[in-house]
């Protein structure tokens, strides 16, 4: 059966882009949706969310994940990676963050966030990828790591995108609570020290990046057993001076 919302003529294919567009805008902040979801978001027939979705599914910008949710693919977010703000962001934060894994022997972060998520778009580590630590090497929300929760505590956009999901559930409202604490602690200490982040036993130690304007555009972090260094406090030093370096060399480029 054809979609009566089909579009015919020379603008038929722009058309199509349009409502892809507008079906991709309903993932901003790495959410979950469902195709009523999506509908009712953009207005458009079910039959027509289903059909743009299985062709975003196929290029792999859109995952379908189970009972009818779909998110965010990889490839969306090899193409976030490749912008030329970030490609510039990672090589200039490389060595700093080499040297901050030689001298800790931990695992060394950098990420940038993208609406109420994080994306890690640079890691260093020795340790081989397995199916616990997979996702640490692309996104996750902000409140669940130490280098998220940084990007949120200097973000003002990302907290009001924090305090609007408090509003979806009895679990987000409480954890809010905890994360305004979390993000007073960060911005008065200017670092952001977890425990079990990401992995049990493990601790994270992560600082903001500062542009030139004084805006944070990115958060680095070192990531370590807690067996192998008990006191991540002693960490904390390294982190902040590598942080400083990206920051100054950021100001002198202008970005």
């Amino acid at each position: 059966m054809s979609d009566p919302e089909a579009p015919e003529g020379p603008d038929a294919r722009r058309s199509v882009l349009g409502r892809a567009f507008l079906v991709l805008d309903c993932f901003a902040g790495g959410v979950e949706m469902s195709v009523s979801r999506i509908g009712q978001r953009t207005g458009l027939p079910p039959a027509t969310v289903h059909r743009i979705l299985a062709s975003l599914v196929e290029w792999g910008g859109v995952e379908h994940v189970s009972h009818g949710r779909y998110r965010l693919g990889s490839r969306i977010w090899r193409l976030g990676v490749g912008a030329p703000q970030v490609r510039v962001l990672r090589e200039l934060a490389q060595p700093y963050l080499v040297d901050l894994h030689i001298h800790t022997a931990g695992t060394v972060y950098l990420a940038v966030r993208d609406g109420s998520d994080t994306v890690f778009s640079d890691r260093i580590t020795r340790v081989r990828r397995s199916t616990d630590t997979r996702w640490v090497a692309r996104r996750a929300p902000l409140s669940q790591s130490g280098a998220g929760r940084v990007l949120l505590a200097y973000s003002d956009e990302a907290w009001e995108l924090q305090k609007a999901l408090a509003q979806t559930s009895d679990e987000a409202a409480a954890e809010l609570e905890w994360l305004e604490q979390e993000r007073t602690r960060i911005r008065d200490r200017g670092i952001a020290i977890s425990s079990d982040d990401g992995l049990k036993g493990r601790y994270s130690v992560a600082c903001p990046v500062f542009g030139f304007d004084g805006m944070v555009v990115a958060s680095i972090a070192v990531a370590f057993p807690d067996t192998r260094i008990p006191d991540p406090t002693t960490v904390a030093p390294w982190a902040k001076a590598t942080a400083r370096s990206i920051s100054n060399d950021l100001v002198e480029l202008g970005y």
